[in-house]
């Protein structure tokens, strides 16, 4: 097996409450296309109207927008085998924010409407993306909760439990922006974190 089929059967395992047979499975596996991304390189823009999906098999990926002012809010962090994807992210037709590739990525690509066309044909594919859906919605209330229950230093303790090398894979001005504070405070927060130990 590749590393993108393993990276999809093990997708596939997390979410299937029906059985997938390997025809189905090998189906799936012709609608992905494998692309990699360099550090630094944004996946998708705001404003594209591309409708895709994601399997992220290798690297780390940033969700951010850019403010009214141009400032970069860093809304989300994604580890391998997660998937992400413009459809859920689209209004007026357009890409509201934008994924980056915080270091080199290696992605499985899949057309959102052939996700869609073989979902009709095969409604056990169905449960899966239900899997998915469902998994966005609650990092979402978990990220909306942390924000209005937490302090920053809770929501950077909490960033590293879930990422712990976030700090060496990642710009230190990205993880204060998804905390909610300025670097300088982050900065304060690690040192007082590291006299703590």
């Amino acid at each position: 097996m590749t590393g993108i089929e393993t990276s999809l059967r093990e997708l596939i395992n997390c979410y299937q409450k029906v059985p997938i047979n390997q025809e189905l499975f090998t189906k799936i596996v012709s609608l992905g296309t494998k692309v990699e991304f360099q550090a630094g390189e944004l996946i998708v823009a705001a404003g594209d109207t591309e409708s895709r999906l994601y399997l992220l098999v290798k690297g780390l990926v940033r969700k951010f927008y850019l403010d009214s002012q141009g400032n970069d809010l860093t809304h989300l962090f994604m580890q391998e085998g997660r998937v992400f994807g413009t459809h859920n992210v689209v209004y007026g037709g357009q890409v509201m924010c934008n994924f980056e590739a915080v270091e080199p990525c290696e992605t499985v690509c899949f057309d959102c409407k052939k996700v869609q066309e073989l979902m009709v044909a095969e409604p056990a594919l169905t449960w899966i993306y239900i899997g998915l859906l469902e998994e966005t919605l609650r990092h979402k209330l978990m990220r909306e909760t942390a924000l209005i229950n937490q302090n920053a230093t809770e929501r950077y303790v909490e960033l590293k439990q879930m990422i712990p090398t976030i700090d060496q894979r990642v710009n230190h001005a990205h993880i204060a922006s998804y905390v909610g504070i300025t670097p300088v405070s982050l900065s304060r927060i690690r040192r007082t974190l590291r006299e703590e130990v």
